[in-house]
């Protein structure tokens, strides 16, 4: 999903993206699309990475286990609105400063607590 958003905003993109972000929305650090996307990538890895650790390191039940698939979809795609609201206001800014608005921070957990609590009751047992 994070690769498709990135193809659909190439196009748009200037040279210097923003990456990071202070808590009043202020982008502090930049790189290149590329370096941006793969930063993005990682962190998908990592996440990956970590719930794939907790699945085979814990005997979970079949409830907790629906809990960490529900925990991690709701992440992810939280981490993927960010890279898309990042795209987005990168895309209009024609290489001046950027600054994300602060609801974005809250759009992004309601996106990621709406896939989860959706994965949550999508991978109920059926009786």
């Amino acid at each position: 999903m994070a690769g498709i958003a990135f193809l659909l905003f190439q196009g748009s993109l200037p040279s210097r993206i923003a990456t990071h972000f202070t808590l009043g929305g202020s982008a502090d650090r930049y790189s290149s699309p590329a370096a941006a996307l793969g930063q993005y990538m990682l962190l998908f890895a990592f996440q990956a990475a970590g719930a794939l650790g907790v699945v085979f390191s814990i005997k979970a039940t079949p409830r907790a286990t629906r809990g960490l698939r529900a925990f991690c979809c709701g992440l992810a795609a939280g981490t993927t609105y960010d890279l898309i609201a990042t795209l987005w206001v990168v895309s209009d800014s024609g290489e001046r400063s950027v600054h994300l608005p602060p609801y974005q921070l809250v759009v992004d957990v309601v996106v990621g607590v709406a896939v989860g609590v959706a994965v949550w009751f999508a991978s109920r047992r059926r009786a």
